[in-house]
């Protein structure tokens, strides 16, 4: 199947631990509230060994004081970061990794990942994240 929907906190805690084997992963991240879903799982964990490693990293956060503070602790050639005016606060990410897409939704009520394998809805969205990458700063 192309596309799988996986349920709850340790379902999306999962998907992260798979991207810690890839080589490069671009995110998207949207979300300010991650821990009432998955809790210190991100700050704690997740976030060192991925920053940790020899992963390279693109990330395109929302623009302001705190992730710009945060940004300057982040090697810029091996983990860069880009931010984006928010106009619409929005509680999910975007990840880009292996040939897969994963759109997490931090819902308290019902979080879930959407993984897409098919290559061509991932290739799209390789695209719109490359001209997304270049256009801003």
């Amino acid at each position: 199947m192309d596309v799988q929907i996986l349920f709850g906190a340790e379902e999306i805690k999962q998907i992260y631990e798979k991207t810690l084997t890839t080589k490069k992963l671009d995110i998207i991240c949207l979300t300010s509230r991650y821990s009432e879903v998955i809790g210190d799982y991100f700050d704690k964990k997740y976030t060192p060994q991925l920053f940790g490693s020899k992963i390279v990293t693109r990330e395109i956060l929302p623009d302001n004081t705190e992730n710009r503070s945060d940004a300057k602790n982040k090697n810029g050639v091996k983990n860069q970061v880009r931010f984006i005016k928010i106009i619409k606060p929005s509680e999910s990410d975007l990840l880009l990794f292996d040939d897969k897409v994963v759109l997490i939704s931090y819902n308290q009520k019902a979080p879930f990942a959407l993984v897409i394998s098919d290559q061509a809805l991932v290739t799209n969205l390789e695209n719109q994240f490359e001209g997304l990458w270049k256009g801003i700063r």
